[in-house]
């Protein structure tokens, strides 16, 4: 402390005060950066229970990946897949940094039981795998009641996040997770209203007898008598299979189903929206790029709200032509009701 006069000032920070405050900011930042990736690999894991597909026989080898960028110290994660275990997996994974992206090739080498993942040209950068593997034995959960409400509630959260996080550009990373979020939304309200109204609909039950793992099955009288209830558990378990993200088997079921197709009328949305679907398989699959290696490039803000007003409007369409079915079966019924004397 220096006195001047009256006036009490302070002596400048000697320098070692200011590395340390430097350090400390470092430190901070770092600590932000991994706090951050724990909350993407959250997300990851999230988006894998949310997309978890019906797979064949064979296994499929799962990791999630995490690291932080070379360049700007952001967080990076990713997910990689193989149908072969003593294999080389290679893909790009793409930093989260809001202002400017930074993609890496990263390497997964398993031989003798070990696993581990290298980053192509920065040796030095310690990169986490670990395996995404899901249960063997996954119980679906009962469908939700007012599936409908649930949908409109989380479609003004997903276009609040368009707002506030989505670029105008098609190659961000972070449009791509709000594509993937998009159809996690639309899948899960499909799933919920179908397998919802086939419980409770015996005429819906028997159309949907017609599904491929269903047409050919056969069942004695004695398990009928046994379980009365084995035709509705059997549709549950065959529509539970089904992977609602495939829209044309969507608008089939509410074809035969509800007597409608909730497919857009408009050739040039009905064509943008089926096209969607591989874009979709892309971008949890193969971290947005096509199986020629190509990066889609064009979903873009506008694109992302373009796909999700289709959406309402399938969605809406679908909701229409249940309950215009539940009313039709509900004054049925009371017309085969005796009369009254």
């Amino acid at each position: 402390m220096r006195r001047i006069g009256k006036m009490v000032c302070a002596s400048p920070a000697p320098r070692y005060r200011r590395r340390k405050f430097i350090n400390a900011k470092a430190c901070a930042a770092r600590q932000d950066a991994i706090a951050e990736m724990g909350k993407t690999m959250g997300r990851m894991k999230e988006w894998l229970l949310a997309e978890q597909e019906m797979q064949d026989d064979e296994p499929m080898w799962d990791y999630e990946i995490s690291f932080l960028c070379p360049i700007c110290g952001h967080p990076t994660a990713g997910y990689m897949a193989s149908e072969e275990f003593d294999t080389e997996i290679v893909d790009e994974i793409t930093c989260l940094n809001p202002e400017e992206d930074h993609s890496w090739t990263v390497r997964i080498i398993r031989q003798n039981n070990r696993t581990v993942a290298r980053l192509d040209g920065h040796p030095d950068v310690a990169v986490s795998v670990y395996p995404a593997r899901m249960p063997d034995e996954w119980d679906e959960p009962a469908p939700e009641p007012g599936a409908y409400g649930i949908f409109l509630r989380a479609m003004n959260e997903w276009r609040d996040s368009v707002e506030e996080i989505a670029r105008m550009d098609g190659l961000s990373s972070r449009n791509r997770m709000l594509f993937i979020t998009l159809y996690s939304i639309i899948e899960a309200y499909f799933s919920d209203a179908i397998i919802g109204a086939a419980q409770v609909d015996t005429n819906l039950q028997r159309q949907m007898l017609k599904l491929k793992s269903l047409k050919d099955k056969t069942i004695t009288l004695e398990t009928v008598l046994d379980k009365p209830t084995i035709v509705r558990d059997m549709v549950k378990v065959a529509l539970q299979a089904l992977s609602f993200h495939d829209l044309k088997q969507v608008n089939w079921i509410s074809e035969k189903a509800f007597t409608k197709s909730i497919l857009p009328k408009d050739k040039d949305d009905r064509n943008l929206i089926l096209m969607s679907v591989g874009r979709r398989h892309d971008c949890v699959h193969r971290n947005g790029r096509d199986k020629d290696g190509n990066q889609h490039d064009d979903i873009s803000s506008a694109y992302l709200k373009k796909v999700g007003t289709i959406f309402e409007g399938m969605a809406e369409a679908l909701e229409d032509a249940i309950r215009d079915t539940q009313a039709k079966i509900f004054f049925e019924a009371l017309e085969r009701e005796p009369e009254k004397s």
